[in-house]
């Protein structure tokens, strides 16, 4: 029996062997409590654990659709978890660690595309559904669904689910994907996707080269010119925290020197750190790294504390990492005062 022909409604993914991911196409809130329900209620009668990260209303939705059942299901809020979507993955794995013993299956549900995501929480978004794939597709069987809303995501969204996802189900039939695997999220397509200069309304904050004795006026810098943009006390913290780790991740890792950017983008400050090294790793920064060593430490400290981080990596042009961290929500342009290098400012 093909995939075609199977229902919704299938055996559990320890019974096939290996991981299970699918993207469910659904229209509207109606349909996906029902459908989320039912995926759920199958689980628990088989005696499978779950874990549900989807944003609200959806979540409260589900829980009063399952009444009793719901204390049964670990709900995580992906609205928190997801705002970077490259803490998604860790989330799954801890899941994965604690049931990969377990006599059942086990499974998920995990939204992390609504509307209102910006162009580069999308991409970034897409490209975490393709990286499941790599993550879990050596390791234990289960099955992760990952709903869509066709009523208010847009159709190039939807066809990017087809391309990140082997399998897709959709009102009532679950097929292989035609479009999966896609090029366009191959290791090294989605490492040298080149990354867009900033535009209008851009604020350009600060730019320079940088070594090893520079860190000290590099963390000054960057401290100043997120408080002038009145990004939190802590989240300046975090943002000086961030630029000296990928700072010293460039002098350690990529020829010893660097170049820092800054700008102010919308309510986000972007802090920008591009070097000659090369990342092969299309999971680093997304796995736990190892105490005992490995690398990967300043890319995973820059995911749990910023809003979002891009990396693009190639032999030809280098590596280049981009955070963002959130910043109030008034006129940039009144309280900009520029923090000027000697050598390259952007002011």
């Amino acid at each position: 029996m093909s995939i075609d022909q199977l229902p919704e409604s299938r055996p559990a993914a320890s019974k096939r062997g290996r991981f299970r991911h699918e993207a469910m196409l659904y229209r509207g809130p109606d349909e996906f409590v029902h459908r989320a329900a039912t995926f759920v209620r199958d689980a628990l009668a088989a005696e499978e654990p779950i874990m549900v990260a989807v944003i609200e209303p959806r979540a409260s939705m589900l829980r009063d659709e399952l009444g009793v059942d719901a204390r049964l299901v670990n709900f995580i809020d992906m609205a928190a978890i997801g705002r970077n979507p490259a803490r998604i993955i860790p989330a799954w794995q801890e899941w994965v660690v604690r049931h990969q013993g377990s006599a059942h299956g086990f499974r998920g549900i995990g939204e992390p595309i609504w509307p209102g995501r910006s162009p580069s929480e999308l991409i970034e978004c897409q490209q975490h559904e393709a990286l499941l794939n790599l993550a879990f597709d050596e390791g234990p069987p289960w099955w992760l669904l990952c709903p869509y809303d066709t009523t208010s995501l847009d159709s190039d969204v939807i066809a990017r689910a087809h391309q990140t996802h082997p399998g897709v189900m959709d009102a009532g039939r679950a097929y292989r994907s035609a479009s999966y695997p896609h090029p366009e999220f191959s290791r090294s397509a989605m490492f040298s996707a080149a990354f867009p200069e900033p535009t209008e309304p851009t604020v350009q904050l600060y730019r320079t080269e940088f070594g090893l004795a520079d860190l000290p006026r590099i963390r000054q810098a960057v401290a100043t010119c997120a408080t002038a943009q009145h990004v939190a006390a802590r989240r300046v913290d975090d943002l000086v925290l961030v630029a000296n780790e990928l700072a010293c991740n460039s002098i350690k890792h990529g020829g010893g020197t660097g170049t820092l950017r800054l700008w102010r983008e919308g309510g986000q400050v972007v802090c920008e750190v591009h070097d000659r090294g090369l990342i092969t790793d299309p999971l680093v920064g997304r796995r736990k790294p190892n105490p005992e060593g490995g690398g990967g430490a300043g890319l995973w400290i820059a995911n749990l504390l910023c809003d979002l981080v891009q990396i693009r990596s190639t032999p030809q042009t280098g590596t280049t990492v981009r955070v963002y961290v959130e910043a109030s929500k008034a006129d940039p342009a009144s309280s900009v005062e520029s923090v000027s290098d000697d050598h390259n400012s952007m002011a």
